[in-house]
Parts: structure tokens; C-alpha cells; sequence
């Protein structure tokens, strides 16, 4: 059975950047990192390499933003990033990377729904592990949320 492994740290502990250098040379690997690249947070497909902004520093319609404490984030990235997520979850990968959980996905933001599909399914599509970053001071909470689907959860340390 494969596992789900959690990356925790507190904010800018180089969690991401551990992961990118843990990455480098394996195969069979895909998810969304959340490199923050001059100063502004991107989402980044792992296999394509595409990044894509996901911090507003602009005017945006508040139809196509989420706002999580002082930051404001493009919903557009978000849902492309989902996109990217469920996909390489059906693919032939031995690590499925999500970078991040976070408050947003607390609430049904961010990176969900497709955080909950891939750990509700996962006893059903075990075909990666799963690595997930989470920040330390929400570690609880995603096991609460989530305590029904995980069986196999370890913690990792890169």
C-alpha cells in the first residue's frame, strides 16, 4: 500500500525548496510545488515545469481572487493547478507531490476539492505515494479532516 508522507515546517523553513532538491534526478514524479520566485508565490507543475502566478499584485475582479490574510491569490492558477493535480494522480508515478496544504484548503479553497479526492480515493488508487507539505501549526487539523481516509501516514524529514 502506498503512503501519504508529511512535509511540516513553520513559514519560510525552506520546506519547498528541501522537496525541489529532493526531486532533482527521480523519476516517476509529478505534482505542483509552490516556489516563491522574486518575491511573488507561483505554483509549479513538476513535470512540465510550467509556472504560473499565483499572487495578485494587481487589480483583479474579485470574482477571480481569494484573499487568506494579507495575500490575494488568482483562483484561475488554483483551479489550473487542480487541474494538473488530478491528472498526474492517474498516472503511472511512484510520488505525487502537493505543495501546499494551507488555510485556504481549510476551507474548500486553494488547492481543493482535489486535495479531498486524492486522499478519499486513495485506498481505491494507490498508484504514488503521496508527499504533502503542511505548515506545522496546521499538522492537526488535516488529520482531523482527513482522519477517516488516512491508514497510512508517515512524516518526513528531507
Amino acid at each position: 500500500m502506498k503512503r501519504i508522507y508529511i512535509l511540516s515546517g513553520s513559514i519560510k523553513s525552506r520546506k519547498t525548496t528541501s522537496l525541489i532538491k529532493w526531486i532533482n534526478g527521480k523519476q516517476k514524479v509529478d505534482g505542483i510545488l509552490q516556489p516563491v520566485i522574486n518575491g511573488k508565490r507561483f505554483l509549479q507543475h513538476i513535470s512540465s515545469g510550467e509556472n504560473r502566478q499565483l499572487e495578485i499584485s494587481g487589480k483583479v475582479t474579485a470574482e477571480n481572487e481569494v484573499e487568506v490574510g494579507k495575500y490575494k491569490f488568482d483562483k484561475n492558477v488554483f483551479s489550473w493547478a487542480q487541474e494538473k493535480l488530478l491528472y498526474a494522480y492517474r498516472e503511472d508515478l511512484e510520488w505525487l507531490v502537493i505543495d501546499e496544504f494551507g488555510k485556504l484548503e481549510l476551507i474548500g479553497n486553494g488547492l481543493e476539492p482535489a486535495i479531498s479526492k486524492i486522499i478519499n480515493e486513495k485506498a481505491e488508487n494507490s498508484k504514488a505515494n503521496i508527499i504533502i507539505i503542511i505548515r506545522d501549526y496546521l499538522v492537526n487539523e488535516f488529520i482531523s479532516k482527513y482522519k477517516s481516509d488516512l491508514t497510512e501516514i508517515q512524516f518526513l524529514d528531507l
